[in-house]
């Protein structure tokens, strides 16, 4: 899929990638905002500099297990870090460890040691290591001997990593947002960790992404009202070159979401009236106020919600919104109908 414009983000994490390690940032926004496409782009623009990038995007695997993690995160190898094979368009590196190490007999203590020695490796050839792990959470379920929770403990190294001993940037993205809460208020990473929200596109790129694409004016303003993301976009001018018009395809993608989230509350076992009084604040306005606007006992349907990438919830400015502009006129439609 093409690159489209997103210079600021660019900047920020190129930025960020050279400036000294001091603490932990984790890239958030709704789904399919173009978090990895990003994060993928600043790593090819950054190819030629003295950063090693360590990058491991877990969206390509199975929620793993605690051996699968270590073969995804470890290669056998003489060297203390190497090309990652499964990223070798990206130049990326994972971590080496010893062609006779067991893996069957690590504890945490022995996988942290090498994750050390690798980033120790990087920086005593005089280069800035960096460690990118997308969609982190499908770590939260692996636990190493003594009931120990990897992630937990992944925390106080990177914490270690990046606000005790400047060593080595830890950068993690996510779409959960719930996880993201968690993150939040998770004492161990008080005052050591940053966070920078991947958003919906803005609509004078938008605008400028379809003229350039050959889209009239008139295409363009009735798309404006609905497009959000990269991917709409690539979607949107293939289905052009296909005979659709702009409408069609609109409508088709409104159906679908509506379709979807109608089949998600009929099967679902909460109280569907709750459900509807939640998605009724989303009738006349996209976004919402968390403390503001928000009851104790609609939590559970909320969080219902944003579990199924119906909503987002941005825990840093306090606002909850649809995934995308496409769902909330989803939600428009069904909330319209029940009246």
């Amino acid at each position: 899929m093409k690159f489209y414009d997103r210079e600021k983000e660019l900047n920020y994490l190129k930025t960020y990638c050279q400036l000294e390690p001091n603490s932990i940032l984790f890239v958030y926004g709704p789904k399919s905002s173009g978090k990895s496409t990003v994060m993928r782009r600043v790593i090819k623009e950054l190819e030629n500099s003295n950063i090693v990038f360590f990058y491991y995007n877990l969206r390509k695997y199975a929620t793993p297990t605690r051996d699968e993690f270590l073969r995804v995160f470890f290669e056998k190898s003489d060297k203390k870090y190497l090309l990652n094979k499964l990223e070798l368009n990206l130049g990326v590196c994972k971590f080496g460890i010893e062609e006779n190490f067991d893996f069957n007999n690590l504890c945490l203590n022995d996988v942290f040691a090498k994750i050390n020695e690798s980033i120790n490796a990087v920086v005593e050839e005089g280069k800035k290591p960096v460690l990118i792990i997308d969609e982190l959470q499908k770590l939260k379920n692996i636990y190493f001997n003594g009931g120990k929770s990897l992630l937990n403990e992944l925390f106080n190294l990177f914490v270690s990593l990046t606000k005790m001993e400047h060593l080595c940037h830890v950068i993690c993205l996510t779409s959960d947002t719930l996880f993201i809460d968690e993150i939040y208020r998770n004492s161990t990473l008080k005052n050591a960790s940053e966070y920078y929200l991947i958003d919906w596109l803005r609509k004078g790129t938008i605008r400028n992404i379809l003229k350039e694409e050959g889209f009239s004016e008139e295409e363009i303003n009735y798309a404006l009202d609905y497009l959000s993301l990269p991917y709409e976009i690539s979607q949107l001018i293939n289905n052009k070159k296909l005979g659709l018009s702009v409408e069609q395809t609109i409508k088709q993608w409104i159906n679908v979401e509506k379709d979807g989230l109608k089949y998600l509350i009929d099967t679902t076992d909460l109280d569907e009236e709750g459900l509807y009084n939640v998605l009724s604040k989303f009738k006349d306005k996209i976004k919402i106020s968390y403390d503001k606007e928000v009851k104790k006992e609609e939590m559970k349907y909320l969080k219902f919600l944003i579990e199924n990438e119906i909503l987002f919830y941005d825990v840093i400015n306090g606002i909850i919104k649809p995934t995308s502009i496409i769902e909330w006129h989803a939600i428009k439609e069904i909330i319209n109908a029940m009246q």
